[in-house]
């Protein structure tokens, strides 16, 4: 369901120490306004029907429909994840930006 390229499980495990957040990591998918929509992160609570999978000490989560629709995601650090910024891409790409730009965790 969740790949984590190198580092990127650093990172996002960084991200929520220096936020004490010990919530999942949701998959979810976002719309920019001006752009197709694309995938992001968020920290959130998991919902029923959810699914979920634990790698590396994070959870993540993700809406089945969702899951169907986009299929396996990949999370890569953009700038080894320094910024706290990722990328993230699908077996089943949702346009053809997917994964084209870089997004940050919503907390």
């Amino acid at each position: 369901m969740v790949n984590l390229e190198k580092g990127s499980g650093r990172a996002i495990s960084a991200f929520l120490a220096d936020r004490r957040l010990q919530k999942p990591v949701r998959i979810e998918l976002r719309f920019t306004g001006c752009c197709e929509s694309s995938l992001g992160l968020r920290v959130d609570e998991a919902d029923e029907g959810d699914l979920m999978e634990k790698i590396d000490g994070l959870t993540f989560v993700i809406a089945a429909d969702l899951h169907d629709l986009v299929g396996d995601v990949t999370i890569s650090s953009a700038d080894d994840g320094e910024e706290g910024e990722f990328i993230l891409t699908s077996s089943k790409p949702l346009n053809e930006w997917a994964g084209f730009a870089a997004c940050k965790i919503k907390a």
